[in-house]
């Protein structure tokens, strides 16, 4: 068992000793860091998260999770060490039509702490997050064969639907409030 820090709170989860030390909102000062995290991924970790080969995080995506507000795009990041060693950052954006009731979610973890929970995590700090602003719905779009994330979302969520074209897997799935 594994204590981690989650938005100040501590959360016990089954990990692996080598759990981050933290996961907290994700803060203007940690532009670098974030790029350290992004040359830390593989190639294939960057093609199946962004649908493409890319030599750094993208520049006008980056700029929206430092900017905020999080009604339109939050972003956690979880750390080992100090604030300055990334392992995962995790966004929730609002959807594409603006609607604040629903919402798009992203993940990126280094190779070497996929399976280990830290995605879950960021997760679960950024769904409840988007629950205390009201959200209803969650999106998540995956290229095919990486089905992973809508399989983690559906074991928490209730799905709504889901939709298979030659670019991707898209599930749709209710936010619940919380009570």
């Amino acid at each position: 068992m594994t204590v981690v820090i989650v938005d100040g709170e501590p959360v016990v989860t089954g990990g692996e000793p080598a759990a981050p030390d933290g996961i907290d909102v994700l803060r203007p000062t940690d532009r670098d860091a974030v790029a350290r995290l992004f040359a830390a991924c593989s190639a294939e970790t960057v093609r199946l998260r962004f649908w493409g080969g890319r030599r750094e995080f993208p520049r006008d995506h980056l700029d929206a999770l430092l900017a905020g507000p999080p009604a339109e795009h939050d972003a956690v990041v979880a750390h080992r060490g100090g604030r300055d060693q990334l392992v995962g950052i995790a966004g929730f954006a609002a959807g594409p039509d603006g609607r604040p009731g629903s919402g798009e979610l992203g993940v990126l973890v280094v190779d070497a702490w996929q399976r280990q929970g830290v995605g879950t995590a960021m997760i679960g700090l950024l769904l409840a997050r988007a629950r205390a602003r009201g959200v209803e719905q969650v999106v998540a779009n995956v290229l095919p064969g990486r089905h992973g994330l809508l399989a983690a979302l559906g074991r928490r969520l209730e799905p709504v639907r889901a939709s298979f074209t030659g670019d991707g897997l898209t599930g749709v799935y209710k936010l619940a409030p919380t009570v």
